[in-house]
């Protein structure tokens, strides 16, 4: 498919896959609750599940890609201050271990022995991690080196604020443990809390002889509210603890599956 891009085939591969399982659990199970509602589940992963994953990948990727961006700045600042020109300090550190920039890292020095620009060659890197942060400190560097300025200055200054912003965003995960714990625990509780309605609650009431489709439909409304219950609390502890929503979706995938699963099996 021409222009299409990875995350879209995933999206369409997983949500393929989601519709065949909900086809074959109409099929399959019409009549075992606990099997219908495990391949329902099962089929939402496939659908929501899998293409928000593969988003959260993505954006931790570029999460690792911003925390070494620093360490490699400052070893190329190190070596201009030695003496070595811009593409010889390029060139020097292409085959130390930067993590998720190594192939990045590999990609500029290759660029520069050909020949290639170093503006140019800056301006793709920056694209290809697919970071607004790292296109603003590269841009910054852009500015720098057509201006004429020293370039092991610029890179130690820019290489020192990103650490001194990593250390922020760290501080703010730390003081907020807590809180994500709490997230956590108030949603056991409500878990617990629906469980306790459907198992006991409702029973006692003694409905008359469709009481057994009316404790169902009871049932249905738990599970949906354990659902909605899950997905906003996992997103809200994901925003709490790294400043954005795309984070969130590992906790609510973990809330929803666990809440779900629990409630089939013992609600």
């Amino acid at each position: 498919m021409k222009n299409v891009s990875q995350f879209q085939q995933i999206s369409i591969a997983s949500g393929a896959a989601g519709a065949a399982l909900i086809i074959a659990n109409i099929f399959l199970f019409p009549h075992i609750a606990q099997l219908s509602a495990i391949a329902n589940l099962g089929a939402a992963v496939l659908i929501l599940g899998v293409p928000l994953m593969y988003k959260y990948g993505e954006y931790h990727r570029v999460r690792r890609i911003e925390e070494m961006f620093p360490k490699y700045l400052d070893d190329v600042s190190e070596n201009i201050a030695a003496g070595m020109t811009l593409p010889q300090a390029l060139r020097s550190i292409a085959d130390i271990d930067y993590d998720a920039l190594n192939p990045y890292i590999k990609e500029i020095a290759a660029k520069v022995t050909w020949g290639v620009p170093f503006e140019k060659i800056m301006e793709e890197f920056a694209k290809k991690t697919g970071s607004k942060t790292m296109k603003r400190n590269v841009q910054t560097i852009i500015e720098t080196h057509r201006s004429g300025g020293s370039m092991d200055t610029v890179l130690r200054s820019v290489a020192q604020s990103l650490i001194e912003l990593e250390k922020v965003k760290k501080e703010r995960s730390a003081s907020i443990y807590a809180q994500m714990i709490n997230g956590y625990v108030i949603y056991v509780v409500f878990l617990g809390v629906m469980i306790g309605l459907s198992t006991v609650l409702v029973p006692a009431f003694q409905f008359n002889e469709d009481s057994s489709a009316l404790q169902g439909t009871f049932g249905e409304i738990f599970r949906a509210l354990i659902v909605i219950q899950g997905f906003f609390a996992g997103m809200s502890i994901g925003k709490m603890a790294e400043g954005t929503f795309i984070a969130g979706f590992k906790h609510a995938l973990v809330l929803v599956v666990f809440g779900y699963t629990l409630f089939t099996f013992i609600g």
